[in-house]
């Protein structure tokens, strides 16, 4: 029985996964086989209850597993009883379902998946029809089409007394309309197995074959070297150049304005001085402008090359208000510098900025993984989070952000814990330059300083040398605060340009000057700036605050733990795009359960935090959430609100390792490595040093073994969560049909 656990281990998990595998709808959430383009502004039909909407689809597969449909209520719904049936062309009813409008708050994909697959014959047409027995003239759903679509005839038909068949058959009263429904099918040749199933049972089959030869293969992995640097550098770059590509133009949050100071910075406008930047920048975002905040929208390829062809023309100006940070677009500008040194497009700009800014990421994070004396493994799935390496792969000084909040924490650790470390005078000037970067680039983040407190006295050398090095520390850091506040000692140059400009903004009506004699202005009312909400004020704020601290405590743990905490998450682990494009739940939640199993369970025998060190680690932490909830309450939530609104998740990704440090412990490792660990055989009462000693290698063996098992699993984890975000952004932003 013992030498047949291998084997019956692994026929159990190929039968349970074939039988998963087989019996879940699993591609009808996968890539759509017809869908429509929305392109431009969409218009929309009230679903009444005297006729029915009439949607005509030709089938391009054998087999049609579900259908879409882009649908939303107006304003406050109340609640319509509606009918979706699918005809073929014979008008026999192959699927019927009741629904509501409930829920239907936000215009999105509504989707209808069929008991079985519905054989339906390649080329053969079927008919999507839609009608209601409760909506009148004040009916709340809407149903979206575009004027541009072909998917098939779209007709309005009268409805008498719910005779949904009888009025099909009818050719009289028949409304056609251009375009088509905002549908999406999902179709195969495949009635029961499809290719996507195949590669799933495919790798479950790998799977079980690995776990019934483990005992064959053990040696083999025992002698891997798994590296979690190395192994970072390949996936992020093979991933993270994927999403730097594959991200159309202006798709992260304020990309725009990252893109305008990184290319001031390439100009080596280093202090504004000229608060203006190539027109055609700017005219990206009427391209692109249309993607944000709209989940449904989407490009092509066609439409993202075709912008290679446009000129930078850097004469002609556009007058902006750009961030004033320096050097957290220093990696971004200098992609841009040598881009321009090519004479470039806009876009390709772009892209060469994005490119240069993960490369600068990358390297700081490996050197991250290397320096951290512990915890490796899990900076590097935390470095490899879909919002992490997503963030990278753009122009967002997050980029910077991240990568040195890592190698900060990384170093700390070190000077802390490794003991055959010794502390030279070049590791604190990198200490103090990385301090000095990251608080420059975002002040809130210069609190990870407090953890210097980690370090013993005696791996300084003395007291007093201890003490002056914290306050120079401090002193660094406070004055990176305050690099932005030089911006004012130089004025901005008065605008007198004498070469043609263009206005991308402004109405003609609204100028009282002539447009060529005036800088034109960026176009401050784009969608992708969201509008400051009324009753915001600063003074007002900070007064209400600090009169009421105990009201403004339950603000912080409403806004924490109840008004905001699954966006906090969904945002944290990946909500890419203009925060749009959402990874789906599964891979959320496991995400984060993968990082608290590394926390808890990845830990070095000979590595202990004592509790005064985790209180430092958890009051760092605290204070990082609470600085950086507070400067959003100050600046961007109306006086008194209950709640703090438009806190993202992505900005606790600095803090992030102070926290799950917090469950490193020496203990569970230990105690898995005595469970897995193999049982030694009872010889009687000889004892031989030659068997003692192969039992001690077979021990050695084995726990080394477990390592790399468990390091193998992370990287495959790794693999399969970048796999999931690629195609999230893949079919997010681009019409992909198989």
């Amino acid at each position: 029985m013992k030498k047949s656990k291998y084997l019956i281990t692994g026929l159990i998990f190929l039968i349970l996964s074939g039988v998963i595998i087989y019996s879940t709808k699993l591609t009808v959430v996968f890539f759509p086989t017809q869908e429509m383009e929305l392109r431009g502004e969409l218009e929309y039909g009230a679903l009444k209850n005297e006729v029915i909407i009439i949607q005509e689809i030709t089938s391009t597969k054998e087999y049609l597993s579900a259908v879409e449909l882009a649908m939303l209520s107006w304003g406050m719904p109340y609640l319509n009883e509606n009918t979706l049936m699918v005809l073929d062309a014979n008008h026999k009813v192959l699927y019927k379902h009741s629904f509501t409008n409930e829920n239907m708050v936000k215009l999105k994909y509504q989707i209808f998946k069929f008991p079985e697959k519905i054989h339906v014959g390649k080329g053969q047409k079927v008919i999507v029809c839609l009608s209601t027995s409760t909506g009148d003239k004040d009916s709340h759903l809407a149903i979206a089409w575009t004027p541009k679509g072909k998917l098939g005839k779209l007709s309005v038909k009268p409805l008498v007394d719910g005779n949904v068949v009888g009025a099909l058959k009818r050719t009289d009263q028949e409304f056609i309309f251009d375009g088509s429904l905002c549908v999406r099918t999902y179709e195969s040749n495949f009635g029961y197995v499809n290719w996507f199933k195949i590669i799933l049972f495919s790798l479950a089959l790998l799977v079980a074959l690995l776990i019934i030869f483990a005992k064959k293969i053990e040696p083999l992995i025992v002698k891997l070297t798994i590296a979690p640097e190395k192994c970072y550098v390949v996936l992020a770059l093979v991933f993270g150049l994927s999403l730097v590509f594959l991200t159309p133009p202006l798709q992260t949050p304020d990309e725009q304005d990252h893109l305008n100071r990184a290319y001031q910075l390439a100009e080596l406008n280093i202090f504004q001085y000229d608060s203006t930047v190539p027109a055609s920048l700017i005219k990206l975002f009427d391209t692109f402008g249309r993607l944000n905040f709209n989940p449904l929208q989407k490009t092509n390829v066609n439409e993202i090359l075709s912008q290679r062809e446009v000129e930078l023309n850097p004469q002609v100006r556009s007058a902006i208000f750009a961030r004033s940070f320096i050097f957290p677009y220093f990696p971004q500008a200098l992609g841009m510098f040598i881009g321009k040194m090519f004479n470039s497009s806009p876009v390709m700009l772009l892209y060469m900025g994005r490119v240069f800014n993960l490369l600068f990421a990358i390297a700081v994070i490996f050197f991250a993984i290397r320096t951290a004396p512990f915890f490796k493994w899990f900076f590097f799935l935390l470095a490899l989070m879909p919002m992490t390496l997503y963030l990278c792969a753009s122009l967002s000084k997050d980029a910077m952000i991240i990568s040195l909040s890592f190698l900060l924490i990384a170093m700390f650790l070190q000077f802390a814990y490794d003991h055959q470390k010794k502390i030279s005078t070049k590791d604190f000037a990198v200490l103090f330059t990385v301090s000095f970067l990251l608080a420059t680039s975002r002040s809130v983040y210069a609190i990870l300083i407090g953890m210097f407190f980690l370090i013993p006295v005696y791996r300084i050398g003395s007291f007093k040398k201890y003490v002056v090095i914290f306050m120079s520390l401090i002193i660094t850091v406070f004055l990176a605060t305050q690099i932005g506040a030089l911006k004012p000692l130089f004025q901005p140059k008065t605008a007198v340009l004498t070469q043609t400009t263009i206005n991308l903004s402004l109405p003609s009506a609204t100028l009282s000057t002539p447009a060529q004699t005036k800088t034109p202005i960026e176009r401050f009312d784009r969608p992708d700036r969201i509008k400051f909400p009324e009753g915001v004020n600063y003074t007002e704020q900070k007064s209400f605050i600090l009169h009421n601290p105990i009201q403004y405590l339950g603000i912080l743990i409403n806004s924490l733990f109840i008004s905001n905490n699954t966006d906090h998450l969904n945002s944290f682990i990946g909500k890419l795009g203009w925060l749009n494009k959402p990874l789906p739940k599964w891979h959320i939640n496991f995400y984060l359960l993968i990082l608290i199993i590394t926390a808890l369970l990845f830990s070095s025998a000979e590595i202990r935090i004592g509790l005064i060190n985790k209180f430092i680690m958890a009051a760092i932490f605290i204070a990082g959430v609470v600085f950086n909830e507070t400067g959003l309450y100050l600046t961007w939530n109306p006086v008194g609100q209950d709640y703090i609104q438009d806190v993202q998740g992505r900005y606790y990704i600095p803090y992030a390792p102070l926290f799950f440090l917090l469950l490193y412990n020496n203990s569970l490792w230990q105690y898995l490595k005595k469970i897995f660990a193999p049982r030694e055989k009872k010889h009687g009462k000889i004892k031989q040093k030659g068997l003692i000693k192969a039992n001690a290698t077979i021990q050695n063996n084995h726990q080394i073994a477990l390592h790399n098992s468990c390091y193998l699993l992370i990287v495959c984890f790794s693999v399969v969560s970048l796999l999931s975000t690629v195609y999230v952004v893949l079919t997010g932003y681009y019409i992909v049909l198989v």
